[in-house]
C-alpha cells in the first residue's frame, strides 16, 4: 500500500526567504474557516439566511457525495429544496470533470462550475453561476478542502465553512488529497484549527 509521511510545513519554510516564509504563514492563517462543522447537514442555514447570506457554493467531492460518486440522493435533494426555500440560491464549484459534476447538478437543479481552477477561481466566474448578481458578503463557500476550498474563499473575499470529509472507496486521488489536509490541520493548531474540534462563527450564530 502506498505510504506517505506527513511533513512538518513550518519545518520547511526555514529555508526560504522571508517573504516566501510570510506568504506560507499567511496562508495558513487565511485558510482557517468562519465555521467548522462535520457536514452539510449540520450547517445552520436559517441562521445564514438571517445574517444576510443569500448564495451558497458547494465543492462536490467529499462534500456533498463520496469522491467520484454521481448517485445523488433523496437526503442530497431534500437539502438543497430546503436551502432554496430558506431564498439561498446554491451553486457547484468543483475541480472534476463536466461529466461528473454535471449529472449531480442536474439532479439538484441548480447551476455548476465543472474542471474549475481551484484555489484560483476569481470571485467573477462565481458570481455568473449567480448572474452576476452576487457580493462577496452574500456569499458562503462550502467544501472540505482547507486549501482548495477554504483558501480559495479566502482569495475572493467571501464566508467560508468547513465540513468534514466525506469518506469513500479508496482511491490514490483520495488519499492524496486526505495527506495534504491532514498535514494543513497539523500545523493550523497555532490559528485554533484542531480536526474534530468544531465550532460555529457568527454567520451560524
Amino acid at each position: 500500500m502506498l505510504k506517505l509521511n506527513l511533513i512538518n510545513l513550518e519545518n520547511m519554510i526555514q529555508y526560504v526567504s522571508k517573504r516566501e516564509r510570510k506568504m506560507v504563514l499567511n496562508l495558513f492563517k487565511d485558510c482557517k474557516p468562519d465555521s467548522y462543522v462535520p457536514s452539510i447537514y449540520d450547517i445552520r442555514y436559517p441562521k445564514l439566511s438571517q445574517n444576510g447570506i443569500k448564495y451558497a457554493i458547494f465543492d462536490v467531492d467529499c462534500t456533498i457525495l463520496p469522491f467520484d460518486d454521481i448517485n445523488v440522493t433523496e437526503e442530497n435533494e431534500v437539502l438543497f429544496r430546503y436551502i432554496n426555500n430558506l431564498g439561498i440560491q446554491s451553486a457547484l464549484c468543483s475541480s472534476a470533470f463536466d461529466s461528473r459534476v454535471r449529472p449531480v447538478a442536474e439532479a439538484l437543479n441548480i447551476n455548476y462550475m465543472s474542471s474549475a481552477p481551484k484555489p484560483f477561481v476569481k470571485f467573477s466566474s462565481i458570481a455568473q453561476l449567480f448572474d452576476g448578481e452576487c457580493s462577496p458578503d452574500e456569499v458562503v463557500y462550502i467544501g472540505d478542502s482547507l486549501y482548495l476550498d477554504m483558501y480559495l474563499a479566502a482569495k475572493i473575499n467571501v464566508h467560508k465553512i468547513l465540513v468534514d470529509m466525506i469518506q469513500g472507496d479508496f482511491n490514490v486521488k483520495y488519499y492524496t488529497n486526505e495527506v495534504m489536509q491532514n498535514a494543513m490541520f497539523m500545523n493550523m493548531k497555532q490559528y485554533g484549527l484542531v480536526k474534530k474540534k468544531y465550532y460555529r462563527g457568527f454567520i451560524e450564530r
